[in-house]
């Protein structure tokens, strides 16, 4: 398995390091994982196909520290596991010249992770292009203070407005136009701008991202690049 594909698997799930606590699930051929952070405001899915990956169950408590122990190896990677009573206790990882262990967690220690079965309607789409990723990413860095975006839209064109600090008050704001895949009227809803400056720094490279958004609350980000598909639910912010 290349280093650099695990490496990037790992940074769309763990989003800056808001989602350290996760169970790697392989079937052999895929690797997925369901992620929760501790807030409870965003929760990602992450699958990346043809993973070269033992199958199993791994429970991975500290990312970080996976993270770390990744980084003094080289690109190729061969990857077993050490299983103890039937249970995954540890992964280990060489490159040829240099070998690691990295000790796993019982996967009951692991937050559980909620399924979404029942979404509410997604009203519209907003398209994660290039250009709005940059912008959103270079407007969050500006106001870095700044907790939460609103999604608005006047109905009226195939268009939303994005703001970086909306209130009713006065307040130092950034709006930014983008492009939907319909028309929808939606008054303005807030989610996290930490989150979503995350997630789009962590699929800069996809160019086909998009942003559900739902009235009731609810927004979802969906990208797929080099078999890697992630989803991730944002929840409103009061």
């Amino acid at each position: 398995m290349e280093k650099s594909m695990l490496e990037r698997f790992i940074s769309k799930y763990n989003l800056g390091g808001s989602c350290e606590s996760v169970t790697f699930n392989s079937d052999g051929t895929g690797l997925s994982v369901k992620a929760i952070s501790d807030d409870k405001n965003v929760l990602a899915h992450v699958a990346y196909d043809g993973a070269k990956f033992p199958e199993g169950d791994f429970g991975v408590y500290e990312t970080k520290k996976l993270r770390s122990i990744l980084s003094v190896l080289n690109d190729a990677l061969t990857i077993k596991s050490n299983i103890n009573n039937g249970k995954a206790t540890g992964l280990n990882i060489t490159d040829g010249d240099t070998k690691v262990t990295f000790v796993l967690s019982d996967t009951s220690v692991i937050p559980a992770v909620p399924d979404l079965k029942k979404l509410p309607l997604m009203e519209f789409a907003i398209t994660l292009d290039e250009k709005f990723v940059n912008t959103f990413i270079k407007a969050k860095s500006a106001l870095s203070d700044v907790e939460t975006f609103a999604v608005m839209s006047e109905g009226e064109e195939k268009s939303a407005t994005v703001v970086i600090g909306y209130s009713t008050l006065n307040t130092n704001r950034i709006s930014i136009t983008a492009h939907t895949d319909k028309s929808a009227k939606l008054e303005p809803i807030n989610f996290s701008a930490n989150y979503l400056k995350e997630i789009l720094a962590a699929n800069k490279e996809a160019k086909n991202g998009k942003l559900e958004v739902s009235s009731k609350g609810l927004a979802r980000a969906t990208f797929e690049v080099d078999g890697i598909l992630s989803t991730y639910y944002l929840v409103q912010q009061k």
